[in-house]
């Protein structure tokens, strides 16, 4: 049995796989559910000093760092960190950190 692909096979395949793909990307989302606690869950106050943890990568690590804040914390350094990437996008100059590259 061969088990190679041949370029039309492979073409016609992947032809397939992107069609359905499409196809099931055009489907309508379910209507979400009318519910009166679903809808009132996420309106609800969020705790600031909930303790959120995330798992990020580290250039150079193969394991990721786990950090650890309060939702008050994430979203200052969430603020912080969009500031600085609008204030490096707009001077045009390359930031690292907080000083200039060399």
């Amino acid at each position: 049995m061969n088990r190679h692909l041949t370029p039309l096979s492979l073409a016609a395949t992947l032809s397939a796989i992107i069609s359905i793909g499409i196809a099931a990307a055009e489907e309508p989302a379910p209507a979400p559910s009318p519910n009166p606690a679903a809808v009132a869950a996420p309106a609800a106050k969020k705790d600031p000093a909930q303790r959120i943890c995330k798992t990020q990568p580290v250039i150079g690590r193969r394991v990721p760092s786990r950090i650890c804040m309060t939702r008050a914390e994430w979203d200052e350094r969430t603020r912080t960190d969009r500031q600085d990437l609008e204030a490096a996008q707009r001077s045009g100059l390359a930031v690292c950190g907080t000083k200039p590259c060399s």
